[in-house]
């Protein structure tokens, strides 16, 4: 039997629900910053995508269906140190995503899996991981929203070109620039020290009375290589260093006067977190001290193999 023919879904009762839908999420909702992604490369077979870019910022209301706080397993402290694992479900209004969004980039009929939302109430990013079409399951006969289901974002070197600074700004969080340079020295020195200031007055010479208050630019040693051909890499620069031959980098600790003698990189990106203290090449130490030390022991017999193994 057919449904009863005076109980139909009116489109004009569709456009009700649907404004009020938006009115409720602009009165009760919050402002954030739907961020998509953009793919280069991308591996079908994995699903992964070696070089991921995050390109533009739409500001749109969204409600937070969890207004206790935030879900997930939170904050936890690992053996890889602290992994935060807050968990967020928001909903959009279709209408005003389509309006907002869609029209602006056709390339975004609705709200992806993998696309980033910004929310600026705790400076967080999160990774959209399901998008609920569904749900509500069609009040008279239409769709008003979709549920998003995000996860803290974490970051893995991927680009941001939001044009919002304040977004762009996780990007060089999580980087410094840095340079590689050969070094020459006269006499007998201990080289720079790693972690200290070095500096540069440019068209200075060494024989020249010099002092870090008369720097062009100063910068952070990050690695020190006088086995290597004297190779120095700096970073957290600030000001301009003039990279031509025979100008000299002036250590504040170690009292190092070198001059430059080669330029291996001018741009080198270190990956690093705010406020770290925590030695960037460990790995690389690791690895010296595994065939220095001989840290590791390797003449081990699997004893069910009688010795063969």
């Amino acid at each position: 039997m057919a449904k009863n023919p005076y109980f139909l879904d009116s489109t004009s009762e569709q456009r009700l629900i649907e404004d009020l839908t938006k009115e409720t999420i602009r009165a009760m909702g919050r402002d954030v910053y739907y961020i998509p992604r953009v793919n280069f490369n991308k591996d079908y077979l994995f699903g992964e995508d070696p070089v991921v870019k995050f390109k533009g910022a739409y500001e749109i209301e969204m409600y937070v269906k969890s207004v206790g706080g935030f879900e997930g397993q939170g904050d936890i402290i690992s053996k890889f140190g602290i992994e935060i694992r807050d968990r967020v479900e928001l909903v959009v209004s279709r209408k005003r995503f389509e309006d907002l969004i869609s029209r602006v980039n056709t390339n975004l009929p609705r709200p992806r899996e993998g696309d980033l939302i910004y929310f600026p109430l705790s400076d967080t990013l999160f990774e959209i991981n399901f998008v609920e079409h569904e749900n509500p399951f069609y009040p008279l006969g239409k769709r008003h929203t979709y549920v998003l289901s995000c996860e803290a974002f974490s970051y893995s070197h991927e680009k941001f070109e939001t044009n919002q600074s304040f977004i762009d700004d996780l990007q060089t969080e999580q980087h410094t620039n840095a340079f590689q340079i050969g070094i020459g020295f006269s006499g007998d020195t201990a080289g720079y020290n790693i972690g200290e200031t070095v500096y540069q007055i440019i068209g200075n010479t060494a024989g020249d009375s010099y002092s870090l208050a008369n720097a062009d630019a100063t910068g952070e040693v990050f690695d020190w290589n006088p086995n290597g051909g004297n190779i120095l890499l700096v970073g957290n620069t600030a000001g301009a260093f003039d990279l031509q031959v025979g100008e000299f980098i002036y250590g504040v600790s170690s009292g190092m006067t070198g001059h430059i003698t080669s330029v291996v990189s001018s741009s080198v990106k270190i990956p690093t977190k705010a406020g770290t203290t925590l030695d960037l090449f460990d790995g690389t130490q690791l690895e010296k001290d595994k065939t220095n030390l001989n840290i590791f022991d390797f003449t081990d017999k699997d004893p069910f193999s009688e010795g063969n193994y």
